[in-house]
């Protein structure tokens, strides 16, 4: 036995339970407006913080301390302040910024919520239903990528695929698969009066939400959102763009939802895949903290939410060859990683 190595690892051990539970606060720092409220303001008292937020200082000053502890504020002994640094506040103040990282933390309950039941999941190989995980999920999820999707989609990723913007532009047909909030086709209807843009998802919630979205951004009656999945595609006439955004590793047949987009896809069309950006080889994804968190993610809700559908569980970490192979089982041509430079996405086009 190595006492060193016990220790450390006791540590780390206690390390993770720390963190865990420190993502919590840090939702609950986000959501009652105490980032945001210390952006910008340099320090601060645990009495004044309170103040500026309408809050009970005693639980401000323990908030203030976890965050310390953590890294994510800075405490001056001596005056007993608390600053936010501006480099942390680039993720934590500004929900509309693309590099807020506040949806990842408020999606921890929801998912963990399905913990309790998990281990009798790794007996029975059950699976655990989207709509398991509460109602919740889908507006952390939409949280998580929003404002990405709504300052990239058109700006940045579409260029990378030569004529898809000209015939969306021109009156052309994108259907996003897995389109949770709506997000995405929103997103495409907004800058493209003329296209025709539909969003599927399974999850009756979702799409329930992304209508409203719709209604509020003032397309409503330009895309066509519906309870479906990639079965339910309608074939012809062919899309110009199809799109999944972190989707296939959830679906419970993956190579029969890339048949039926190959199907649904124009000749001339274009499968724009979007997909967790990780090594094929759990090796290379060690000392990674996307993949950390990816795999986590995956073994909590990506996995059990296919098996659950009768899928194959295929995992948010199945990697750009897998992802290959899968595009040519399903009968593509061309599957060609894009530079989209992104910590956490790898971009594919893939086409007929």
């Amino acid at each position: 036995m190595d006492k060193e190595r016990a220790q450390a690892f006791m540590k780390k051990a206690v390390g993770d339970v720390g963190t865990a539970m420190s993502a919590v606060l840090v939702m609950v720092g986000d959501r009652a407006g105490l980032f945001a409220a210390m952006a910008g303001a340099g320090p601060l008292t645990a009495e004044a913080l309170a103040e500026r937020v309408g809050m009970h200082p005693r639980y401000v000053q323990e908030w203030l301390s976890t965050m310390t502890c953590g890294g994510y504020v800075v405490h001056d002994e001596q005056a007993d302040a608390f600053t936010l640094p501006d480099e942390h506040a680039l993720y934590l103040a500004d929900p509309s910024a693309e590099t807020y990282l506040g949806g990842l933390f408020s999606g921890v309950p929801s998912l963990a919520r399905a913990a309790p039941d998990l281990a009798d999941d790794f007996r029975q190989g059950k699976g655990i239903p989207f709509a398991a995980f509460g109602d919740a999920l889908p507006v952390a999820f939409e949280q998580m990528n929003r404002a990405v999707y709504e300052k990239r989609l058109v700006s940045t990723w579409l260029p990378e695929l030569p004529g898809i913007a000209e015939r969306l532009a021109a009156g052309g047909r994108a259907l996003d698969i897995g389109c949770g909030t709506g997000i995405v086709p929103i997103t495409l209807a907004r800058a493209f009066g003329a296209a025709h843009v539909e969003g599927l998802d399974v999850d009756a919630r979702s799409i329930e939400l992304a209508r409203a979205n719709a209604r509020e951004a003032g397309v409503a009656d330009r895309v066509v959102l519906r309870v479906a999945g990639a079965g339910d595609i309608t074939a012809s006439p062919g899309y110009d763009l199809i799109t999944t955004f972190d989707v296939v590793h959830d679906l419970p047949d993956p190579l029969g939802a890339l048949q039926a987009i190959r199907g649904a896809l124009d000749p001339q069309g274009t499968y724009l895949m979007v997909e967790p950006r990780v090594d094929d080889r759990l090796a290379a994804n060690v000392g990674n903290p996307f993949a950390r968190m990816l795999y986590a993610i995956s073994c909590m809700h990506c996995v059990p939410q296919s098996l659950s559908q009768g899928g194959e569980g295929l995992g948010a970490c199945w990697g750009p060859a897998r992802a290959r192979r899968l595009a040519e089982q399903a009968g593509f041509s061309r599957f060609d990683a894009l530079p989209i430079r992104s910590p956490a996405l790898a971009f594919y086009a893939v086409r007929p």
